[in-house]
């Protein structure tokens, strides 16, 4: 099955975060490490992927943190996925051009895999992260 690892889950649980902020508050993230047990450095590391991408604005200094460059309803899923963990495909065997390494030999899965991948695309693209803050709330 399918699953996020660590550097999506942290980078979700700090986004939902940030979108509770009120204003422009900031989040460090030695806050978000000590309140949700995260490793400091791999946060900083997925927080500064975030920042790179634009998914969310670093200010820098002793009283500096982070917050969302835009509305949570503005964050797709598919958008922080790629920030995080760059372009990713369900299966191996799928170029992101749709190109599959077997075709030539008459791939027998691709078919499948394919319509999985484009269901997984539309899923993430259509997801966001306003979704994940109200899913918590329930």
């Amino acid at each position: 099955m399918f699953r996020f690892n660590k550097d999506m889950e942290y980078a979700l649980i700090s986004l939902v975060e940030m979108s509770r902020q009120p204003g422009d508050e900031l989040l460090s993230a030695r806050v978000l490490s000590e309140r949700y047990a995260i490793p400091y450095k791999l946060l900083a590391r997925i927080l500064q992927k975030l920042s790179s991408d634009g998914v969310v604005h670093a200010v820098k200094g002793p009283r500096g943190g982070y917050r969302l460059a835009e509305e949570p309803q503005n964050v797709r899923l598919g958008r922080v996925i790629k920030a995080v963990r760059g372009d990713e495909r369900i299966a191996d065997c799928l170029t992101v051009d749709g190109n599959c390494a077997q075709e030539d030999c008459g791939c027998t899965i691709k078919p499948i895999v394919q319509v999985f991948q484009d269901k997984w695309v539309k899923f993430v693209e259509n997801t966001t992260l306003e979704e994940f803050a109200r899913s918590e709330l329930r």
